[in-house]
């Protein structure tokens, strides 16, 4: 048994904070907390670390990325509207997605990440099934607690419905008709989704850090009779779903010719909710999206970062949280700061959703629970995002004062000094089921360097020739034109 003392110690988003405190660990799972001679009575014989001038605090939860370990300006991609940005893509080949996960993996920790969901996402290579193994086992080998998406699709890959794919693609060039021409399957049909499912969940069973849910890519993608399968599986197998939702303008406009009773109500009709739900986005959510999240018991992830660098605007975060939506936060592979700097967005996202009829109080400690407690509910993390008897051990220290070089008032709340400026620089330790995995300024287990190097060479060994990247350019002006014609 380990005992981590530490100067301050936080348990949850609703306690206040302890003075002197410790978290005792057996194994996996935190067997005990609460002020420092307390926790050392209830373990006499358990080794002592101590942490010194640090907050000790539940893991954050990132609750919605991808694995992209490179930002898409190291790709060559500049920030631009999401379907323009998502075409540019196109133009290369599959990467070493193992690496670029690992790498993701890695960056989490190093910033306190101590689970993640990692949303469906295909490179087109026509082996799905391949890509996302290759994914868990970055995860595994990282150590990092991760739910991951089984993604699915079946329409709108090219342009959202109604548009007809067949009309748009008959305006291209020849050159990007060719590109068109060359794309692979990105998901497994229906029946193959189902199918792999099953083998994931008996191939993990029991795993310690991972977990499945099902990644339908989001309602402009997916047909009524997709989500009625997929949601039947996942409440007969106790799994989460998860998308994509209102995340574009085009996304609006496509939601209300699909849905003109309500997106929200027909995936409840589909039986979306009688699983577990988390939906990511949800920028142009209007009042009866938000009465409907609410009544339905929605969690929706925000991505700020992303959502404003992809030209979607800022999600409504107060109008949110004040309907009583359970409100969790992820990076998106898309931050602000083109990093996985989480502790820099979670403070962007509380900027953004400051309320007037609130407390700094209030405020403050409803984005500690964005960070941890919703994020684990969001990743359909039961047992994830407070310190408590028998949950997991995933638990992060971070320093926001004078250790660091920089004078902090004595009297300034520490919870206060975290969420206002503290970033991933200043991470301690991260540990996840009771191993440390970082511990300052390095990873315990891994070499970082050479994680970023085999990322940086599959991504030299994919760049798209001129001819190509044109193409793709081509492409990205097409839709631009056609999601304007159709605003």
């Amino acid at each position: 048994m380990l005992i981590l003392e530490a100067d301050h110690l936080i348990t949850d988003a609703a306690s206040p904070v302890i003075t002197g405190g410790a978290v005792a660990i057996s194994g996996d799972r935190i067997a005990a907390s609460g002020e420092a001679a307390d926790v050392r009575r209830l373990c006499p014989s358990a080794e002592i670390m101590p942490l010194g001038a640090v907050c000790l605090m539940p893991g954050l939860v990132n609750a919605h990325q991808h694995g992209r370990g490179l930002s898409q300006i190291q790709l060559g991609f500049p920030d631009d509207s999401l379907e323009p940005w998502i075409a540019r893509r196109r133009g290369r080949s599959t990467p070493d997605v193992h690496a670029l996960t690992r790498l993701t993996a890695f960056q989490m920790l190093e910033n306190g990440v101590t689970a993640t969901l990692h949303a469906n996402y295909s490179y087109g290579s026509g082996d799905y099934e391949a890509e996302l193994r290759a994914s868990i086992r970055a995860y595994e080998e990282a150590g990092l607690r991760a739910t991951i998406c089984v993604g699915y699709a079946d329409r709108g890959g090219l342009v959202y419905p109604p548009a007809d794919q067949d009309d748009f693609t008959s305006t291209l060039s020849p050159a990007v008709r060719t590109l068109l021409d060359g794309a692979k399957p990105a998901y497994l049909p229906l029946d193959g989704t189902l199918d792999l499912m099953a083998r994931l969940l008996e191939e993990y069973e029991g795993h310690p850090t991972i977990t499945f849910a099902y990644g339908p890519a989001g309602p402009q993608w997916v047909s009524d009779e997709a989500w009625r399968a997929l949601a039947e599986d996942a409440r007969a197998r106790g799994l989460g779903l998860h998308f994509h939702l209102l995340e574009s303008p085009a996304q609006r406009i496509c939601c209300d010719a699909l849905y003109p009773e309500g997106v929200l109500a027909r995936l409840e009709r589909l039986g979306v909710f009688r699983a577990q739900a988390s939906a990511a986005h949800f920028v142009h959510a209007r009042p009866q999206d938000i009465s409907d999240a609410a009544r339905l018991g929605l969690t929706i992830v925000a991505n700020p970062g992303s959502n404003m660098r992809l030209g979607n605007g800022t999600p409504p975060l107060a109008a949110l949280m004040d309907a009583g939506v359970d409100l969790a936060l992820g990076t998106d592979n898309c931050a602000l700061d083109d990093n996985e700097d989480y502790l820099s967005e979670l403070r962007l996202g509380r900027l953004l959703g400051r309320d007037a009829g609130s407390t700094n109080e209030e405020q403050t400690r409803a984005f500690f629970a964005t960070g941890t407690e919703k994020g684990a509910k969001a990743a359909f993390l039961a047992d994830c995002g407070r310190i408590a008897p028998g949950a997991m051990a995933d638990l992060v220290a971070i320093d926001p004062s004078t250790a660091r070089g920089a004078y902090l008032d004595p009297d300034m709340p520490v919870l206060d000094a975290i969420m206002a400026r503290s970033a991933g620089r200043d991470v301690v330790m991260t540990m996840v089921g009771g191993r440390i995995l970082y511990r300052e300024g390095r990873l315990t287990d891994a070499d970082m360097a050479a994680a970023r190097h085999a990322a940086e060479q599959t991504a030299a060994a994919t760049r798209p020739d001129a001819d190509t990247r044109r193409a793709a350019d081509d492409l990205a002006e097409a839709l631009r034109r056609h999601y304007r014609s159709n605003a």
